[in-house]
């Protein structure tokens, strides 16, 4: 679903409670060359990589009337990204605990993507994360 794959878009959900922002990622979406859009989450220790048959439509937090707004947006911020191939993806995961994911990492071979979750909100950050304390490790996974 995502390897060898090229990476067209990136877009992202975010969550707001009354106008404010709980939750700045809550879902990414990913544009495949071929298997089309593709969702992440990362919740509870367990990552999972959804195909979706229709575009996730952009939606800005002004075109909501709900309490509970899920607006969608595009990720401009990683262009970079878009265009270059998946080599591998891995999870980051807390050594001894069966589902203990707290992220993902897509290998892009020149450079990489972290998805990491951190009470129950995604971020974002270029390249691979240092634990320092050595109790999370990556595992390369197929999907």
């Amino acid at each position: 679903m995502l390897i060898n794959e090229i990476l067209r878009d990136i877009r992202f959900r975010s969550f707001f409670l009354s106008g404010d922002l709980v939750c700045e990622f809550l879902v990414l979406f990913f544009k495949m060359s071929i298997a089309g859009w593709v969702s992440l989450t990362v919740s509870e220790g367990v990552s999972k990589f959804t195909a979706i048959n229709t575009e996730p439509g952009l939606l800005e937090l002004s075109e909501t009337s709900d309490n509970f707004a899920y607006p969608i947006r595009s990720l401009n911020s990683l262009d970079k990204f878009l265009g270059l191939e998946i080599l591998a993806v891995y999870e980051y995961r807390i050594e001894n605990i069966d589902e203990g994911c707290v992220g993902i990492y897509l290998d892009f071979g020149c450079c990489g993507l972290s998805v990491i979750e951190s009470d129950e909100c995604l971020s974002v950050v270029e390249g691979a994360m240092q634990y320092l304390d050595g109790g999370i490790y990556l595992y390369k996974i197929e999907i």
